[in-house]
């Protein structure tokens, strides 16, 4: 019998398939066009939840429907300009440098309630 060493994953890779599993959903009920690739998957994971997925820090949370309602209000124009501009505490472009403007748009509906996703 061969002895294989036990493959432990690290704490962010544990994190990253959570977040996967977590937004299979909202990827099922999303157009077919605005299914995040592997790499917008990535970008969310390393700069959209370090602030949107933390209570108490001001930034509204992912999915949900309280924090988003008045943003949603707006219209998806309107919060692709605050992402790119910044709005009070959040930097211009989220901390996303590598982020083009297809990117944000699919990163703002994976931030979104998933039974109220923008078109």
């Amino acid at each position: 019998m061969i002895d294989c060493p036990r493959v432990t994953r690290s704490a962010p890779a544990k994190s990253l398939g959570l977040l996967l599993l977590c937004l299979l959903p909202v990827t099922l009920l999303a157009d077919p066009a605005a299914v995040p690739t592997q790499r917008q998957l990535e970008l969310f994971s390393s700069n959209c939840v370090q602030c949107h997925a933390r209570p108490g820090i001001g930034a509204p949370l992912m999915g949900n429907a309280g924090d988003w309602k008045s943003r949603q209000a707006q219209g998806e124009e309107v919060m692709l300009v605050n992402v790119v501009e910044g709005i009070r505490g959040m930097p211009p472009l989220g901390y996303c440098s590598a982020c083009n403007e297809d990117d944000f748009r699919v990163l703002i509906r994976l931030l979104l309630p998933a039974t109220e996703q923008q078109p």
